[in-house]
C-alpha cells in the first residue's frame, strides 16, 4: 500500500490549514504531522480521525489503490490538428487542477442522458430535437452560444473557462471528474468559433455512458451531424437557401454575413450546413467569415468585459452557474492562491480581490 505524504501538505494549504492547526485538531505533534508528509502511514486511528477532519475519503492518500477519477477522452480538435500523447497528457493535467474542488462537491445525483444505439441521420435528427427543446429555442431559430450555455447547464454540464495551452488544440474539450460532467472552455475562443463544438462537446457528455472514452471516427462523425442539426435546424437553412439563392455570389455572401449578425452563428457554420441540404450549394465563405469574427467577442472578453470583480463573479454565475455553485459551497475554505487558479486570473483580475467579493456576495 503506497502512502502519499505530500498530498497531506497540498490538501491542509488549500483548507486554509496550518500544520500547527492541523495537529491541534488531531491531539498529535506537528512532528507526527511532519512524520506523514514525509511518507510515514498513520496509524489506523489516526487515519481514521484525520480523514474526518478533512472531510477526505482515506483512499485519497493511497493513489495506487484507487481508480482514476479523472477522465478525458480526446475528442473534436481545431482543424486538421491531430490528437497526440502530448494532448492529451495536457488536457488530463488541466483537468488534475480541479481535482480536490470536484472530489468535495456534492454528488451530481442523477444527471440527463440520452440514448440512441444507432448512428446515422435520422437518430442525429431525433437526438438533435430533443437537445433543442432543452436548450428552451424557437424551433426555426439557431443556436447562439447564450443558448448553447443554457444547453449545458440543463443537462447538468458543468462549463469551466480557462486558457488553453498551445499543445492542447481544441475550442472545448469534456472530461469527467470524479462523476461530474465538465466541459473546458478556452476563453481564448471567439463566440462564433464556440457554438459547433461546444455543442459536440456536449453530445459526447450526455452518451459518455455508451462508454467511448477514446477516440472513434464513427462517433466523431455522429457526434457532428448532431451538433449541426442542434445548431441549425432545417426551417432555418431553407429559409436562408431560399433568400440567397439564384442571386450573384457576392449578394450571397452579404446576405449570409447578415444572417449571422443578426443570430449570431458563423458564416462558414451555415454555408457548410447549406451544402449538406443542398449538395450543388458552393460557395468559398472563408474571408467573410473571417472579417466577421472580428465583430464578435472572445470568450474572456465577455468573462473580463471591465475590472470590476463583482461584474466579473456575474458573469460567471450567468454563463456557468454550476461551476459557480460548487466554487460557492467552497469558497469560506479556499486560499487566494487556489481560486486564482480555478478561474485562470493570473493576468485578468486580483485574485484576492475576487475571493474577497465572492464571500461577501453569497453571505
Amino acid at each position: 500500500m503506497s502512502w502519499d505524504g505530500a498530498k497531506l501538505r497540498t490538501l491542509t494549504q488549500e483548507r486554509g490549514l496550518t500544520l500547527i492547526k492541523l495537529a491541534d485538531l488531531l491531539n498529535v505533534s506537528r512532528q507526527t504531522v511532519n512524520d506523514w508528509i514525509k511518507g510515514q502511514v498513520p496509524k489506523g486511528s489516526h487515519l481514521i480521525k484525520l480523514s474526518t477532519t478533512l472531510d477526505i475519503n482515506p483512499g485519497y492518500f493511497f493513489p495506487n489503490e484507487v481508480s482514476e477519477q479523472i477522465s478525458v477522452p480526446m475528442h473534436r480538435k481545431r482543424g486538421v490538428a491531430k490528437v497526440t500523447p502530448t494532448m492529451e497528457q495536457d488536457s488530463k493535467q488541466m483537468a488534475k487542477e480541479y481535482e480536490n474542488l470536484f472530489r468535495f462537491a456534492p454528488s451530481p445525483g442523477l444527471v440527463p442522458i440520452l440514448r440512441i444505439n444507432k448512428r446515422d441521420e435520422k437518430s442525429a435528427i431525433e437526438m438533435a430535437s430533443q437537445l433543442r427543446r432543452l436548450a428552451n429555442i424557437e424551433a426555426d431559430k439557431p443556436m447562439d452560444y447564450k443558448h448553447c450555455f443554457n444547453l449545458l447547464s440543463n443537462l447538468k454540464i458543468i462549463i469551466i473557462f480557462c486558457y488553453f495551452p498551445n499543445s492542447v488544440k481544441g475550442y472545448a474539450f469534456y472530461c469527467k471528474i470524479y462523476n461530474h460532467r465538465v466541459v473546458f472552455v478556452d476563453n481564448d475562443t471567439n463566440v462564433l468559433d464556440l457554438i459547433f463544438p461546444l455543442l459536440h462537446e456536449t453530445i459526447h457528455a450526455i452518451r459518455d455512458e455508451n462508454g467511448i472514452v477514446s477516440y472513434d471516427k464513427e462517433e466523431e462523425d455522429f457526434c457532428d451531424s448532431v451538433a449541426s442539426d442542434v445548431q441549425f435546424p432545417n426551417e432555418y437553412v431553407q429559409l436562408v437557401y431560399k433568400t440567397i439563392y439564384g442571386r450573384p455570389k457576392s449578394h450571397q455572401i452579404n446576405l449570409l454575413k447578415d444572417f449571422s449578425v443578426e443570430n449570431g452563428h458563423s458564416i462558414f457554420g451555415i454555408a457548410e450546413q447549406l451544402k449538406k441540404l443542398y449538395p450543388s450549394f458552393d460557395l468559398d465563405v472563408a474571408g467573410a467569415n473571417a472579417n466577421l469574427k472580428k465583430e464578435f467577442p472572445i470568450v474572456g472578453d465577455i468573462l473580463f468585459e471591465d475590472e470590476d470583480p463583482k461584474c466579473y463573479i456575474q458573469n460567471l454565475k450567468n454563463l456557468t452557474p454550476l461551476f459557480f455553485d460548487i466554487v460557492s459551497n467552497q469558497i469560506s475554505n479556499v486560499t487566494t492562491r487556489k481560486i486564482g487558479e480555478w478561474l485562470c486570473l493570473e493576468s485578468s483580475l486580483d485574485a484576492k480581490e475576487v475571493l474577497d467579493e465572492w464571500r461577501r456576495m453569497i453571505n
